[in-house]
């Protein structure tokens, strides 16, 4: 069952003309794919209307696929990436086999989510990502999480949106079959996890 992300649906208008800067993020999904071959297909997780990461992967060379659950995100996507895959679905339950995927972007989507929902994403993504393949998300690590009702509420264009952090990502994301390789801030101070699929693992 999908679920719309409501608030996206309500700011995207704004959001494609005065929303997150158009080079947000990218850097650092091109920095995170950048041992794998053009050609390698990468998940965008959560791509919105496709700009700026969906679009910076397929101009690199890489074979993008995105997933949103927003209908009037996707709906910019197309018309942004008409040649790009684009699938309606929810992160939580990624409809896509095992061992697909050579590497993964959730740039602005797990902190969305409860703990729990970021668990079953992580499952998700990584069933189907191939052994080695690399998964960068941006999310946050608080000592006592925020796995509350509520989360952490703010404010983007007069919508309200809520935020979860977790205590720690290494064991969520080891139980799942994938290892914390790095962490580090944008200036924007964005915390991003590079995280990769154990060799191995099935």
């Amino acid at each position: 069952m999908i679920t719309p992300v409501r608030e996206y649906d309500l700011i995207a208008d704004w959001y494609a003309n005065e929303g997150i800067g158009r080079t947000s993020g990218v850097r650092e999904a091109l920095d995170a794919v950048s041992a794998l071959p053009r050609g390698a297909r990468i998940l965008d997780a959560g791509c919105g209307n496709g700009l700026p990461i969906t679009k910076s992967l397929v101009d690199a060379g890489y074979c993008a696929v995105g997933i949103d659950s927003s209908p009037a995100m996707l709906a910019r996507f197309r018309t942004n990436l008409p040649a790009v895959p684009v699938v309606r679905g929810d992160v939580r339950h990624a409809p896509f086999a095992e061992d697909v995927f050579d590497g993964a972007i959730a740039w602005g989507v797990i902190f969305h989510l409860r703990p729990p929902d970021q668990a079953r994403a992580f499952e998700g993504i990584s069933r189907a990502l191939k052994p080695g393949a690399p998964f960068l998300f941006t999310s946050a690590e608080v000592e006592d999480g925020t796995d509350d009702a509520e989360g952490l509420p703010r404010t983007m264009n007069g919508v309200t949106f809520h935020y979860w952090a977790v205590p720690s990502y290494r064991p969520l994301l080891a139980r799942y079959a994938m290892e914390l390789v790095d962490f580090f801030e944008d200036s924007g101070k964005n915390g991003y996890f590079l995280a990769r699929k154990i060799t191995g693992s099935t």
